[in-house]
């Protein structure tokens, strides 16, 4: 059977091994409800062979009461059991040549993707916990890496020593490569100076192509600013922070029908208690309305912000960190309905003093932690280009020095 994932390779990057779950994880979720349905199937089967008849030779109907829930039940199982198949298909580890991931998918409901860039991976440990797992040939992969990152975990993992080897000589080889394909180019560049290509834009996957000023006063999407990409939260945290103000207005308009019809306030007073409720009502609509698009993610080409403020100016936490302190970055959406709408959570992880950075309910998260990765990769690269450039620097130095005859004779 073709394995088949839902996360798609992005850029130069190509699937080198997918690994999926042991037939025998299947077998031991299968259990429970494989139970149900041959109990069930079999007590069914027996109470319609040994239907009788009465004194007239009517038989008696197929489907009573108990009968109708055994067929319930039996129903119920296969449908659970079928779940349970399309669950235990879904779930895999991926390795490519720039990343291992985890992907998890619960068929309808939720997804996560746990990430380790290649060259973050510090080992790979495999665990065989009894002689089951050593005869059939499957047991649990922890892929750990540098920092406090949460490792990778697979239970229940296929042939986990033919995995545990793929890994690890792709982490060698892509360090190797990745190192001599970059140092040859800063030589070449050297070398042979040209101009720098302009910049490439940010690697959004779904651009917007609404009016600026459109995406100003209702940012949906991500707002790609000077290099630097901006997310607020989803819109349905919006939604989520107007209903109130929404049972506001209501309200409002409840009294205000209640006041012209039966005459409860002198018109004057109406007027001023009706205008000033009104007022005090669209100060809310605004204040929620600000205190959702105050609060954004920011990333840039050398570093992470995370900004929460209150409108007004009357409260800001402002977060930041460099991407090279960036360890990892994880992606979840966590229910249905988070699926449905496309939005979730990312967790950035970092080796810094200012901790773990979560960018919550940003629309679709693995955007998002792709294009993390991608900005920590060039950014951790132009530092080592800068480091080689400063290494060439002095060997010319040191070479113009010695043609010049300005060394010292030994």
């Amino acid at each position: 059977m073709q394995t088949r994932v839902k996360l798609r390779p992005e850029g130069d990057e190509r699937f080198i091994f997918i690994a999926g779950r042991h037939w025998i994880a299947l077998v031991l979720w299968l259990a429970p409800p494989l139970a149900v349905l041959l109990g069930a199937g079999v007590l069914l089967v027996a109470r319609l062979l040994s239907r009788s008849s009465d004194v007239l030779g009517r038989q008696a109907a197929p489907f009573d009461a108990v009968n109708l829930l055994l067929l319930l039940m039996t129903i119920a199982a296969l449908a659970v059991a079928f779940y349970i198949y399309l669950d235990w298909r879904t779930d895999h580890l991926i390795l490519s040549n720039k990343r291992v991931v985890h992907e998890e998918i619960t068929p309808w409901l939720s997804f996560r993707y746990e990430t380790i860039p290649l060259d973050q991976i510090q080992n790979v440990n495999v665990r065989i916990e009894h002689v089951l797992q050593y005869v059939l040939r499957y047991g649990h992969i922890e892929v750990q890496a540098a920092g406090p990152t949460r490792p990778i975990v697979f239970k229940r993992a296929t042939q986990p020593g033919l995995i545990q080897q793929r890994i690890m000589d792709e982490v060698r080889r892509e360090k190797r490569a990745q190192e001599e394909r970059r140092l040859r180019e800063a030589v070449e560049r050297r070398l042979r100076p040209t101009p720098s290509p302009p910049p490439s834009p940010p690697p959004l996957a779904r651009r917007s192509h609404r009016h600026p000023l459109l995406d100003t006063l209702l940012p949906l999407q991500p707002i790609e600013q000077n290099g630097a990409i901006i997310w607020h939260r989803h819109w349905i945290v919006l939604v989520r922070q107007l209903l109130w103000p929404t049972l506001a207005l209501l309200g409002w308009l409840g009294a205000l029908v209640a006041v012209v019809r039966f005459d409860l306030l002198a018109p004057l007073t109406a007027t001023v208690v009706l205008g000033l409720a009104l007022v005090a009502v669209l100060f809310f609509f605004f204040w929620q309305y600000e205190d959702w698009r105050n609060d954004i993610y920011i990333l840039e080409p050398t570093r992470i912000i995370d900004i929460s403020r209150l409108p007004f100016g009357l409260f800001e936490d402002r977060r930041e960190a460099t991407l090279g302190v960036i360890q990892n970055v994880n992606a979840a959406s966590p229910n249905l309905v988070a699926r449905l709408l496309g939005y979730g959570n990312v967790l950035i992880e970092t080796a810094g003093q200012a901790g773990n950075f979560t960018f919550d309910h940003v629309p679709n998260p693995d955007d998002v932690q792709r294009i993390v990765f991608d900005y920590r990769e060039r950014f951790r690269w132009q530092q080592r280009e800068r480091e080689w450039a400063n290494t060439l620097t002095m060997l010319d130095l040191y070479l113009q020095a010695r043609n010049s005859g300005n060394t010292p004779q030994t």
